[in-house]
Order: structure tokens, then C-alpha cells, then sequence
């Protein structure tokens, strides 16, 4: 009996609603709505997540130029430090 009982008020909704497809169409429509509303958070935490990565990546990517740019540097200083040390060695070596 209370299976009937729910179908009458199924039935008394669908009426008030304009009939049975205006009743589905209100009942998508709200299920919709909560769903967007229940998105909205996430698109928050997302867009700041991005936000986040996007400038982590940015930190990493300026830290390895950095040390690409101070490897170069040291490089080229060793470098000069070689040859001026091989430089002094023939010149205190002229012997050899």
C-alpha cells in the first residue's frame, strides 16, 4: 500500500508540474544546477593547484639557468686558470 501511496504523490508532482515531462525536465534541471554548484569548489582548488604548479615551475626552470649560467661562468674560469698556470710553468720552465 505504501508503494501506491508514493506513486500517488509521484503522480500529484508530475500534475502540478505541467505533466510528466515538465516534471523530468524541473527534476534535470535541478539536478544540474546542484551539480554545477557542487563543482564550483573544485574548480576553485584546481585553478589555485595551477596557479601553484605553474609558479613552482617557473622557480625550477630559473633555478637551472641560474646554474647553467654559473657552470659557463666557472668553466671559463677554470679554464683561464689553466692556461694561466701552464703559461707560469713554461715561463719558470724554459728548459723543458
Amino acid at each position: 500500500m505504501a508503494q501506491n501511496w508514493d506513486y500517488a504523490e509521484l503522480s500529484k508532482a508530475a500534475k502540478t508540474a505541467g505533466g510528466p515531462e515538465k516534471y523530468v525536465e524541473l527534476i534535470e534541471k535541478a539536478s544540474k544546477d546542484a551539480g554545477k554548484m557542487g563543482m564550483a569548489p573544485w574548480i576553485g582548488v584546481v585553478a589555485i593547484g595551477a596557479s601553484l604548479l605553474t609558479a613552482a615551475y617557473i622557480k625550477v626552470v630559473d633555478y637551472f639557468k641560474y646554474k647553467k649560467k654559473n657552470n659557463a661562468a666557472e668553466i671559463k674560469k677554470a679554464k683561464e686558470e689553466i692556461i694561466k698556470g701552464i703559461n707560469e710553468y713554461d715561463a719558470t720552465h724554459p728548459d723543458e
